[in-house]
C-alpha cells in the first residue's frame, strides 16, 4: 500500500531560510578567496566549502525532519548520515578548489558545478538511504533526473556567482535564488520518492512528532550559529582588508604625490606614475603617450614594464587598436578589457594588442580643453585579467591626479614664461613696480624699486620708509597725490615725479611713479599698485637744456670769439709757414752764395796772397762770411730745412758734459745747476745742433738774469697722453728743460717768443732767431718746444724729443786734418757756376784732377762717353736730375765707387740716409775731412 508523507511548513520554512543564509555565507566567505593567496586562501576555501556543504546537508536534515508519514515512526542511522554530511562538504570543498580564482575559466566553472551538484545530490540520496521506517521506498527516475539536474544548475550558479566581485546587494538577492534552487532540488528529489507500508500501522495524524521539530529547529538554530560565525568572520576580515587598503592607498597617494612634486617637467611626472601605478598593480605594463593633433597617432615616451617584459615604448596609430579603443577614448572614456582575444573579434583591434603583449588592459584619456584627445595613460597585462572595481578606480583616480598635475605644471610653466617675460620687458626697461596693501599696511618693493630708494635688495620696507625716503620738499605733493588715488571718490590716477634721498648711499634721484587703486563694492580702496622710474637723467638733460637756453648768448659769444682766436691762430700758422718756406728758400740761394765766397776767401787765407793790409781784410771778409753762414744756419733751422744728421745721443752724457762750458759761458754770476740721471734712454738727435741749441738758451737764460741767479739744466723722461701742452702723440719722450730765475716774459711777449726776428734785447743785441732756431730743430726731430713763464719768477723752456729705439750711442770724435794730399780725378756737379768753380778750386788744391758739369744729365753724358773719375761731388737740387739720382744711377755702374752729396739744407725725403753729405757753405778743411773719411 502506497503511502503519501507530509511536511512541517514550519520546518520546509526553515530548511528553506537556512539554505538562503547558508548561501549567502559562502558566497561570502568565496569573495575572499579571489582576494587572497596562500594559506590564507585555502582557510577561506575550506570555510566557503564548509559553509555551502554543511548549509546545504542542515538544510536537507531539517527538509528530512519535516517529512512524517500517519501512523509511521522515522528515524535515522547516524553514520549515513554523517557520511552525507561529508559528501556536502568534501565535494563542496573539492569543486571550489578546481576553480581558476583570478581569471575566469568556463571549463573549471563547469567542471566544479559539476563536481559540487553531484556531491549534494550524492548527500542528498545518501540521507535518504539513511531513514529507517516500516516502509519500502522506491524513487522516479525521471524526477531524480530532474533533481540531480537541478543540484548541478545550482552548484554551478553557485561558482559562477562566487567567482563574481558583487555587492551585498547582489550577493543577497543571488542567495536567494540559490536557496529556494537549493531547497527546489530536496523538495523534487523527495517528490521522486515512493513509499509502500510493509506492515501494520497505528493511526498518526500525519505531522511530524514534536520530539522532530525541536530537533529541526536546534539543527537549524546551531547552523545558522555556524553561519552567522562565518559571516562575522567575513565582516571582521572586510574590516581589516579595507582599513588595510585604506592604510595601502593613502600610502601609495602620498608616495605618488610626493613623487609629482618631485618631478620638474610632465615626462618625469608620468614616468613616476607610470612606475608606482605598475608596481602597485602588478601589472606587465604601464605606459604614457602623447596624442598628435590629428588624434589618431600617439608616441609612448616612456613605460614601467616588469622583469622580463619588453618596453613598448615608439608610435603607434590608435585606429590600429579597432574601433572600440580609439572611439572611447576619443569621446573621453575609459577603455576597460579583461580578455582581449574573448572581447575583441579578429579585425578589431585584437592582432594589435596582442603583438604587443597586451591580454588585458585598463586604458584612460585626457581631453584637452579644446576637446581633443591629448595624452593616454594604460596598464597592460600579458594575461586575461578580471580587473577589480576597486583596480579601475585606483587607475582613473591616478591618472586623474596625474592630469592634474600635468596641468598645474603646465600652468607654471606658463606662469613662469609669463613672469620671466614681464621680468626681462621690466628690466630692460628699467622699470620698478610697487604693491601697496592698504587694508594690512603692507608694502611690496622688488630689488629695482628698493635700489631707487638707496636701499638693499634684503631689506623689509614699509610705506614710512616711503615717505622717509622722499626729499622733504616734494613730501606733500606726493602724499596729496597718492590721498587722491585712494579716495574713493576722486579715483585719481597716481602720476607724480619726486626726488628720493638713498637711505643706505644718500644719493638725490629723480624718480617717475604711476599707479591706481582697487576698490571693492563697497568702495573701499584694497589696494594701490604701479610702476616707478628713474628719470635722474632725463631731469639733468633738462636741466641742462635750461641752463643752454639760458647762456645761449653768451655761448654763441664765446664761440665766435674762440672762432676769431682759431683763425687767427690759423693765419699765424699759415704765415709762420710761409715765412718759413721764404726764409728756407732765401737761406738756401744765401749757402749758395755763401760757399764760393768763403771758399774763395778761404783759399787766399791758406796761399797768403796779398801783403799784410790786404791778408787783413782777407780776415775781415772771412769773419762776415762765417757770422753770415751762422745766420744762415738760424735761418734755417727755423724753417725746418737744416741739414740734420740724426743718430741715438746719449742725453744724460750731453747734458752732464755741457756744465762746464755753459758754466764758462754764462759767467760767475749765474749758478748753473745740472741734474740729468745716469740711465737715461737715449734720443734721436743730431748732436751738434743740439749741443748748439742747449748752448743758445743757456745763452738767452743768463740773458734773463742781468744781475745773476741760478741757471737749471735738467734732463728726464716721461709719458705723455692725449692733449699734452706739447701737442705730441702719446708716447715716451726725453725732456730736456732749461730754467732760470730771471725777469720772465708776459704773456703777449710769450706768444711772440717763437716767431723770427722777434727779440726783446734791444737793437744790436740779438738776432731773434734763437727760441725760433730751437722751435725748428725741435719740429724737425720729431718732438716739440714748450714755454713756461712768470713775470718776475722766470722762465723755464723744455725740449721734447722722442726716444730712441734702441739704438746704440754714437760717440762724436774729432779730429784735425793736419794736411790733405790727395790723388786722382774728381768729377764735380753743380748748377751754380760759382759754386762749382769754388769746389773745383779746392779739390784741385787739394791735389785732385777736376772734370766739371753743370747737371746731373751733363755728368751721365759725360760717364756714357767714358770719362774716367775716382770721386763725384754733386749737388743734390738741381733742375732735372736731383744729385740722389745722380748717385743712384753711378753706383748703379760702379757700386765701389765713392760719392759726396753737397747741399744747402736738407730734403731728407729724397737722400738716402746711407749717402756722405757735406754742408754748404764750407772750407776747404771740411771738404778734405768729408773726403778722407770718404776715400777711408
Amino acid at each position: 500500500m502506497t503511502m503519501t508523507g507530509v511536511h512541517d511548513p514550519y520546518l520546509v520554512s526553515l530548511s528553506i531560510v537556512i539554505a538562503i543564509i547558508g548561501s549567502f555565507t559562502a558566497l561570502s566567505l568565496a569573495s575572499r578567496i579571489r582576494r587572497s593567496s596562500g594559506r590564507s586562501r585555502a582557510a577561506w576555501l575550506a570555510a566557503a566549502a564548509a559553509a555551502l556543504g554543511g548549509g546545504i546537508w542542515s538544510m536537507h536534515f531539517v527538509a528530512m525532519l519535516a517529512f512524517s508519514m500517519p501512523g509511521m515512526l522515522m528515524r535515522y542511522e547516524l553514520a549515513p548520515t554523517l557520511l552525507s554530511l561529508c559528501l556536502a562538504i568534501g565535494f563542496t570543498g573539492a569543486g571550489l578548489a578546481i576553480v581558476d580564482w583570478q581569471r575566469a575559466s568556463v571549463s573549471r566553472m563547469l567542471a566544479a558545478g559539476l563536481l559540487i551538484g553531484t556531491g549534494v545530490a550524492s548527500m542528498h540520496y545518501l540521507g535518504m538511504a539513511a531513514m529507517r521506517m516500516p516502509a519500502t521506498l522506491r524513487y522516479d527516475a525521471r524526477w531524480v533526473a530532474v533533481s540531480v539536474a537541478i543540484a548541478i544548475v545550482a552548484a554551478t550558479l553557485a561558482v559562477w556567482l562566487a567567482g563574481r566581485d558583487q555587492r551585498s546587494g547582489g550577493r543577497a538577492g543571488a542567495s536567494v535564488v540559490m536557496g529556494f534552487a537549493i531547497a527546489g532540488m530536496h523538495y523534487v528529489g523527495m517528490y521522486a520518492a515512493t513509499f509502500t507500508r510493509s506492515r501494520g500501522v497505528g493511526e498518526a495524524n500525519g505531522l511530524a512528532s514534536l520530539g522532530q521539530a525541536y530537533l529541526a529547529t536546534a539543527i537549524g538554530l546551531v547552523t545558522l550559529f555556524v553561519l552567522l560565525l562565518g559571516l562575522a568572520a567575513v565582516w571582521v576580515e572586510h574590516l581589516l582588508r579595507t582599513s588595510a587598503e585604506r592604510e595601502e592607498r593613502l600610502h601609495f597617494f602620498s608616495e605618488l604625490n610626493d613623487r609629482l612634486l618631485r618631478s620638474s617637467d610632465a615626462w618625469h611626472a608620468m614616468s613616476a606614475a607610470s612606475e608606482l601605478l605598475g608596481r602597485k598593480l602588478s601589472a606587465s605594463r604601464c605606459a604614457y603617450a602623447d596624442v598628435d593633433r590629428d588624434g589618431d597617432r600617439f608616441w609612448i615616451r616612456s613605460d614601467y614594464t616588469a622583469p622580463g617584459q619588453e618596453s613598448s615604448v615608439g608610435a603607434y596609430s590608435l585606429d590600429l587598436f579597432g574601433p572600440r579603443a580609439s572611439q572611447n577614448l576619443r569621446a573621453g572614456e575609459a577603455v576597460v578589457l579583461r580578455d582581449i582575444a574573448r572581447e575583441l573579434e579578429p579585425g578589431g583591434g585584437r592582432e594589435m594588442f596582442q603583438g604587443i603583449s597586451i591580454d588585458a588592459i585598463i586604458c584612460c584619456p585626457l581631453i584637452g580643453g579644446d576637446g581633443r584627445l591629448s595624452a593616454i595613460m594604460a596598464v597592460h597585462q600579458d594575461h586575461a585579467r578580471d580587473w577589480t572595481a576597486n583596480e579601475i578606480l585606483l587607475v582613473k583616480e591616478v591618472v586623474e591626479r596625474c592630469w592634474a598635475h600635468v596641468g598645474r605644471i603646465g600652468a607654471e610653466a606658463r606662469l613662469r614664461e609669463s613672469e620671466e617675460r614681464l621680468r626681462l620687458a621690466v628690466d630692460n626697461a628699467e622699470i620698478g613696480f610697487w604693491d601697496l596693501d592698504v587694508v594690512n599696511d603692507a608694502l611690496v618693493w622688488p630689488a629695482r624699486t628698493k635700489a631707487m630708494f638707496g636701499i638693499s635688495p634684503d631689506v623689509p620696507v614699509t610705506l614710512t620708509d616711503f615717505y622717509e625716503g622722499l626729499h622733504p620738499e616734494d613730501r606733500e605733493p606726493t602724499a596729496v597725490a597718492f590721498t587722491a588715488a585712494i579716495d574713493p571718490g576722486q579715483r585719481a590716477l597716481y602720476d607724480v615725479e619726486y626726488r628720493t634721498v638713498g637711505k643706505e648711499d644718500g644719493i638725490v634721484r629723480w624718480i617717475a611713479a604711476k599707479g591706481r587703486g582697487v576698490f571693492d563694492e563697497t568702495g573701499r580702496c584694497l589696494r594701490v599698485a604701479g610702476t616707478v622710474v628713474e628719470i635722474t637723467g632725463r631731469k639733468r638733460a633738462e636741466e641742462a637744456l635750461r641752463e643752454l637756453n639760458a647762456t645761449l648768448e653768451a655761448r654763441i659769444a664765446t664761440a665766435l670769439k674762440d672762432r676769431e682766436e682759431v683763425q687767427e691762430a690759423l693765419r699765424q700758422s699759415q704765415k709762420m709757414e710761409s715765412m718759413g718756406q721764404l726764409t728756407g728758400g732765401v737761406a738756401h740761394d744765401f749757402n749758395n752764395l755763401l760757399t764760393p765766397i768763403i771758399g774763395s776767401l778761404d783759399l787766399l787765407q791758406r796761399k797768403g796772397v796779398g801783403g799784410e793790409r790786404e791778408q787783413r781784410l782777407i780776415a775781415g771778409a772771412m769773419q762776415s762770411a762765417e757770422r753770415a753762414k751762422i745766420l744762415v744756419q738760424r735761418l734755417l733751422a727755423f724753417a725746418r730745412r737744416q741739414p740734420l744728421q740724426p743718430v741715438a745721443v746719449d742725453i744724460g752724457k750731453l747734458v752732464s758734459g755741457m756744465g762746464e762750458l755753459i758754466s764758462s759761458t754764462t759767467g760767475p754770476q749765474v749758478h748753473v745747476v745740472i741734474d740729468a740721471g745716469a740711465d737715461l734712454p737715449c734720443a734721436r738727435a743730431d748732436h751738434n745742433q743740439l749741443e748748439m741749441a742747449i748752448l743758445n738758451l743757456s745763452v738767452n737764460a743768463r740773458d734773463a738774469m742781468p744781475d745773476g741767479g741760478t741757471l737749471r739744466l735738467s734732463a728726464s723722461t716721461a709719458a705723455i697722453g692725449q692733449g699734452h701742452r706739447s701737442g705730441l702723440d702719446p708716447d715716451r719722450y726725453l725732456c730736456i728743460a732749461i730754467s732760470d730765475t730771471g725777469s720772465g716774459m708776459d704773456e703777449a711777449t710769450l706768444a711772440r717768443a717763437t716767431e723770427p726776428f722777434f727779440s726783446t734785447k734791444g737793437v744790436g743785441k740779438g738776432t731773434g732767431l734763437g727760441l725760433s732756431m730751437v722751435h725748428g730743430l725741435a719740429s724737425q726731430l720729431g718732438g716739440a718746444l714748450t714755454l713756461h713763464s712768470q713775470t718776475g719768477v722766470g722762465t723755464t723752456v723744455e725740449l721734447w724729443l722722442p726716444v730712441s729705439a734702441g739704438e746704440t750711442p754714437v760717440e762724436m770724435a774729432f779730429e784735425k786734418i793736419v794736411s790733405h794730399v790727395a790723388t786722382g780725378t774728381a768729377l764735380v756737379v753743380d748748377d751754380e757756376d760759382l759754386v762749382r768753380m769754388t769746389t773745383a778750386d779746392m779739390l784741385i788744391d787739394l791735389g785732385y784732377q777736376v772734370i766739371e758739369a753743370s747737371s746731373g744729365e751733363g755728368a751721365m753724358r759725360l760717364i756714357g762717353a767714358g770719362v774716367r773719375f775716382d770721386v763725384l761731388v754733386t749737388d743734390h737740387l738741381m733742375p732735372g736730375m736731383t744729385g740722389t739720382d745722380l748717385a743712384y744711377a753711378v753706383r748703379d755702374l760702379s757700386p765701389e765707387r765713392p760719392v759726396l752729396i753737397v747741399s744747402g739744407y736738407a730734403e731728407t725725403a729724397g737722400i738716402d740716409a746711407t749717402l756722405p753729405r757735406l754742408t754748404k757753405p764750407f772750407r776747404r778743411d771740411d771738404l778734405a775731412a768729408a773726403l778722407s773719411q770718404l776715400r777711408s
